[in-house]
């Protein structure tokens, strides 16, 4: 995206959804260059070798489960919760949608297209079907997916002829069809519970299924006869995992399988000679399971529970990096004050650690709040102030060596936190309550006042002798701060409730911003006067957040309506500059600077985005 007034700069993909029981299916590139996954209502193509460019399809109205790009290249089919399938173009930015199709009424659990990319295959919960198979540019049935009785959750072609397709279900079997046009022939009945996972070979010689159940077996590729299983010894069942198999990827040299296990490991296994070569285990807690995996040309990767994705090196079995991050809502956002880290929270509670530089990411362990993070703020100390809905403001000392092995101090706040605001050297910061206004001093609690409205937000200026509180009384609250005494000095009049305050670096100016779609800058060394030459109404729905360039020239709103807009001071009558639809069908939650002439967002949709916008 990009226009004579902004360009956008590097992103911070969103990682996938997860649904624990459920596979997450990852799809890749012909080359094994990029991967694709679903998140809310956007499919991702993400390169394996670059953190900073992801290519976000958002054209989805619901939420997406499924996305698989043809052997050609060209196009993704892509499926959602209600049963639809759109086929879109990767060649063009814009992403031309080709068609669209219902496949059937429910959710579409997997995609395969044929090795011509001519042929589209869904499965997944539906009242009249459970599958379909179709031609990709007119949508004309190819043949009926039918003979199992409940949802099925995987599908798969063969990739040479006899063309057959494979699909497993919630019925605990295997189908196999054979066409064009494609038709029932029969079922496997060795699974004991449901399958999850059904994939042929890259030659078409063999396909591999796994289950609930913990096997994985194999079987000939064009009639379906039983080959042998995978077993691990040290599993007490004789099966090949401990726990449900969600995801089975083979190697491109058709000799080796990986699968992916809610037993929290991912082994990999030698199929002629039907042995286990490596395990790769990933920790001991509910989101270490392993819920999918995808093995391209360049990369072995799996997804957790958590939406951690591991790039996994299948020689040594171990893994070489994670890609932590986000797949729930981003609620909180700080950027430490050389601009080299960004720190942001979720709806969940999970606190990331970025590298603003290379978009490596790591997730700060142990968890720090047990529910939404509402306020973030990082001193020039390396200490980072959070607050959550768990009602506690949590003060932790970060390093390079410690993201992982944090020791927070913790402060029971006297009623729920709605804002912070802190000093850049962390020695003064306030919390903004729904009852209270509570002051801290170097990390330590030293006044609670009690207020007789519904704070909103916090912001204290650069000489800690003001603090500002917004409220849910439609009015923003001038606190003057002298020691541990706070005594309000003013109050200023809105027409809705307040949203987001924000003193400017130099103290100077006093942003506010209301659900009114108001931005007001005010003066203040003039007693608050209104600082711009005409109203600024740009947003078309509630503002959600504001921050100050650096320079203290310009300020940057991020708002439900999905817009950024950057207003400057020095031209307040202006147009100001607006990036329409930031985060494409998403709110912006947070906005900062990382220079003059770079903000940084984070939206609903779990994704950061970088915007350069020159003055």
């Amino acid at each position: 995206m990009s226009g004579e007034e902004f360009t956008r700069g590097p992103v911070f993909a969103s990682l996938p959804k997860t649904t624990r029981g459920l596979p997450t299916v990852l799809g890749a590139s012909p080359n094994g260059e990029k991967i694709l996954y679903c998140n809310s209502n956007s499919v991702y193509i993400v390169p394996v070798d670059n953190l900073t460019e992801a290519d976000i399809y958002t054209e989805h109205p619901i939420a997406t489960t499924v996305a698989k790009m043809s052997p050609s290249g060209f196009y993704v089919a892509s499926g959602d919760n209600h049963g639809n399938v759109r086929i879109w173009d990767t060649v063009n930015s814009t992403h031309i949608l080709k068609a669209t199709y219902q496949v059937f009424s429910g959710p579409v659990r997997d995609i395969a297209w044929n090795d011509d990319s001519k042929r589209i295959a869904a499965v997944g919960e539906g009242k009249e079907r459970f599958g379909h198979v179709f031609l990709f540019d007119t949508g004309t049935s190819n043949g009926n997916l039918s003979g199992q009785s409940r949802p099925m959750s995987s599908v798969d072609f063969r990739p040479t002829r006899p063309y057959r397709i494979i699909s497993g279900s919630e019925d605990n079997t295997i189908a196999l069809f054979e066409g064009p046009p494609f038709k029932f022939k029969t079922t496997f009945h060795e699974h004991s519970r449901f399958v999850h996972v059904t994939r042929y070979s890259p030659d078409g010689a063999l396909f591999a299924s796994a289950g609930a159940d913990g096997k994985v077996l194999l079987f000939e590729g064009s009639e379906g006869s039983l080959v042998g299983e995978l077993t691990d010894p040290s599993v007490s069942t004789g099966a090949a995992h401990s726990g449900g198999v969600f995801g089975l990827a083979w190697s491109h040299d058709n000799q080796r399988i990986a699968t992916a296990s809610g037993d929290k490991t991912v082994k990999i296994w030698n199929v002629p000679a039907k042995s286990l070569e490596k395990t790769v285990n990933f920790g001991n807690g509910v989101e270490d399971q392993q819920l999918g995996i995808q093995w391209t040309k360049k990369v072995l990767v799996s997804v957790s529970l958590s939406g951690f994705l591991s790039f996994i090196n299948p020689e040594l079995g171990a893994v070489d990096t994670v890609r932590h991050g986000h797949n729930k809502p981003i609620t909180a956002l700080a950027v430490s004050s050389d601009y080299k880290y960004l720190f942001t929270s979720d709806f969940e509670g999970n606190t990331t650690r970025w590298e603003i530089a290379s978009g490596a990411s790591k997730r700060i362990r142990p968890v720090l709040h047990k529910s939404q993070v509402v306020g973030l703020s990082f001193s020039n100390k390396n200490e980072l102030f959070s607050v959550g809905w768990d009602d506690t403001l949590q003060v932790t000392p970060i390093t390079d060596d410690n993201v992982e092995a944090v020791r927070s101090s913790s402060v029971k706040l006297a009623s729920q936190p709605l804002g912070l605001a802190s000093t850049p050297d962390g020695s003064v910061a306030v919390v903004a309550c729904y009852k209270h206004i509570v002051l801290f001093q170097n990390g330590k609690q030293v006044a609670e006042v009690p207020i007789g409205f519904s704070s909103s937000s916090v912001s204290i200026s650069a000489d800690k002798s003001l603090v500002a509180v917004g409220g849910q009384d439609a009015k923003v609250h001038i606190y003057s701060l002298s020691g541990t005494n706070l005594a309000e000095k003013k109050v200023l009049t809105h027409s809705a409730p307040i949203t987001s305050v924000a003193f400017s670096p130099n103290g100077e100016y006093l942003a506010v911003t209301d659900s009114g779609r108001k931005v007001v800058p005010y003066s203040v060394s003039k007693d608050f006067v209104t600082a711009s030459e005409k109203e600024w109404t740009f947003h078309s729905a509630k503002v959600n957040c504001v921050a100050w360039s650096p320079d203290s020239t310009r300020l940057a709103t991020g708002g439900l309506d999905t817009h950024i807009i950057v207003w400057s001071l020095k031209h307040s009558g202006e147009h100001p500059v607006i990036i329409r639809g930031a985060h494409t069908m998403s709110p912006v939650n947070g906005i900062a600077w990382l220079s003059d002439k770079r903000i940084l967002s984070v939206g609903q949709d779990a994704n950061v985005k970088q915007w350069d916008v020159p003055n």
